[in-house]
């Protein structure tokens, strides 16, 4: 129906209404098109305004549109949406809301300057009206979509994340599937994979999620992220230390991952501290810290008596590596291998020798007719033991006194001799005879005579003469020829005085007999042994020659009852060297 007031045309659905008759003001008017038709018109394009410029009649006062000033935004009052700056259609300088209040549009159709353009006026201005009525209905899109009025026709604007030409149909995004080592759980409003579904994702014990751990299904039909992968929980790679070990690691995942293993092994010669494996676990922590090599030790080594230790300790002291030797004091010698060291299990390959004293070979017995008496500060026959000998009664040394046990195994001196006292050989007087035994050797200790008379003497006192312990004689006689007598000096023969006997019958007293002192020999020593005096009758002097030389001659000799020396001395001569000169 056409009222005379109202004019109308139509393209399909999409139709315009104008009214000219009256020019109300904006408020006014959009009542009359509510109330007559859908609203105010709503212009979306240029084709439109285009459209309405040739199709409105012209009016003096120009026509209200759908569009005012809401909370200082243009909006469109039918669609209750905010203009778009780009959609805009504004005259120069417009809009400029001179005067103030100017919150209503008007458009310029069919003015000579600027025509179809905008201008922003006073609600209260009376103009005329242009209305539209809407070709959109509640069946024609879904409640996904907004339906868009075209001219005479509409189309469904899909809200994101659906489509299809009522929009019905949900946007769907690729499907996805669980990540190795890992769970997804998926769900939305519309379905799993679908638009504004969303993906949670979890990763087996002793892995954790690279990436993001939730997905949305974007209206675009892609996933807002990156699909996440579940890697290994790291552990932080072991650090070698200077503690002597060597690890062995095995990875089944990745490098110092979990599950990863280590296993540690110290080096010859020292032993581990602490656990020898180690496993990264699901937190990312070794199960175990690393463990320490400390070097095996040996016992500590005993002070050796009688010596010293040196030992050479290339990384502690009596520890593996450890040398040590054994230097064992003067007179004293090692009873083994002189050095140890301490091996891998803690034990040193030697036991440790000991330093003992140098033994010299065991002496004969005592001499005969005398003694020896032995101190051994070490042991018997070893560096310093030492022996004494004397002789018995009437017995005399010939040697040394005295023998010690040196650093080299030998005696200083042999073992002496002991030989009886001698005393002078007695003459037998005339008209006597002497009968003599002799024990030991001729006119020594214990010898003893016995004097007989020619017939027609007699003897008068004793009949034995005895040598005694002191080379004396003991019981002295007299013998008595008829009218002559032969007597001895006195009684008793005391020390020191020695009795000659002279072929005539009278017998005189005299000192003890004394040979010349020795001369000094070169290159050699005189050693005696005086036993009533220096140089006297019985003394006996040896000599012993310096290093490099020979004795010549005998090597001993003794001074008699004559007063001389039984043997010249000897001498002592240098060793020949053969000199050889080679001429040029």
């Amino acid at each position: 129906m056409v009222c005379s007031y109202l004019l109308y045309f139509y393209i399909k659905a999409w139709t315009y209404h104008y009214n000219i008759d009256i020019n109300v003001d904006w408020t006014a008017a959009r009542q009359w098109c509510q109330k007559h038709f859908t609203d105010m018109v709503a212009i979306q394009n240029q084709a439109e305004v285009e459209y309405l410029n040739r199709v409105l009649p012209f009016n003096q006062a120009y026509y209200w549109i759908g569009i005012r000033k809401i909370d200082d935004y243009w909006t469109w009052v039918g669609t209750k949406k905010r203009l778009d700056p780009e959609a805009a259609n504004w005259a120069e300088n417009e809009p400029n809301n001179k005067g103030s209040g100017q919150d209503c549009v008007e458009i310029y159709i069919k003015r000579r300057k600027e025509t179809a353009k905008w201008n922003d006026e006073r609600c209260s201005k009376k103009k005329a009206t242009v209305c539209y009525l809407a070709s959109c209905s509640k069946e024609s899109c879904s409640e996904h979509a907004e339906c868009v009025e075209t001219i005479g026709n509409y189309r469904c604007q899909c809200h994101p994340g659906f489509m299809g030409p009522r929009c019905e149909e949900v946007v769907q995004c690729w499907p996805i599937e669980n990540p190795q080592q890992g769970f997804v759980n998926c769900d939305g409003v519309f379905g799993a994979f679908h638009f504004n579904s969303s993906c949670q994702f979890r990763c087996v014990t002793g892995f954790k999620l690279e990436g993001s751990q939730r997905l949305r299904c974007l209206a675009s039909g892609h996933w807002d992220n990156a699909l996440p992968i579940c890697q290994a929980v790291q552990c932080l790679p072991i650090i070698d230390a200077a503690g002597g070990w060597s690890m062995n690691c095995t990875h089944p995942l990745s490098i110092n991952s979990f599950n990863s293993s280590c296993e540690f092994k110290c080096e010859e010669g020292f032993e581990l501290k602490g656990s020898n494996t180690t496993w990264c676990d699901q937190t990312g922590q070794w199960t175990h810290k690393p463990p320490t090599c400390t070097v095996v030790k040996c016992d500590p080594l005993k002070p050796i008596p009688h010596g010293s230790l040196q030992c050479y300790d290339p990384v502690e002291k009596f520890a593996y590596g450890s040398t040590c030797w054994l230097k064992c004091d003067f007179g004293f010698v090692h009873n083994g291998t002189n050095f140890t060291h301490c091996t891998e299990q803690g034990n040193w390959s030697y036991i440790p020798p000991v330093c003992q004293a140098i033994q010299c070979s065991p002496l004969s017995d005592a001499p005969s007719y005398g003694s020896m008496t032995c101190t051994h500060p070490l042991s018997t026959n070893s560096y310093n033991s030492s022996c004494e000998f004397k002789c018995e009664e009437g017995f005399v040394l010939k040697g040394a006194d005295s023998t010690h046990c040196d650093h080299t195994g030998h005696w200083t001196h042999s073992t002496p001799i002991c030989t009886a006292v001698a005393c002078d050989p007695l003459v037998t007087p005339a008209k006597s005879h002497l009968t003599c035994a002799d024990p030991l050797e001729k006119f020594s200790f214990r010898s003893s005579c016995k004097a007989t008379c020619e017939e027609g003497y007699k003897l008068r006192g004793e009949t034995t003469l005895t040598c005694r312990s002191d080379g004396n004689c003991l019981n002295p006689y007299i013998f008595t020829l008829n009218h002559c007598t032969i007597w001895n000096v006195q009684t008793l023969c005391l020390a020191n005085i020695f009795f000659l006997f002279i072929r005539s019958y009278a017998v005189s007293i005299f000192s003890v007999i004394r040979c010349d002192a020795p001369e000094s020999v070169q290159h050699g020593f005189v050693h005696c042994q005086d036993h009533l005096g220096e140089f006297s009758y019985g003394s006996l002097c040896w000599l012993e020659c310096g290093a490099g030389f020979t004795l010549k001659g005998s090597n001993s000799t003794y001074c008699t009852s004559q007063g001389k020396w039984s043997q010249e001395f000897p001498v002592c001569q240098g060793n020949q060297t053969l000199l050889i000169i080679c001429d040029a």
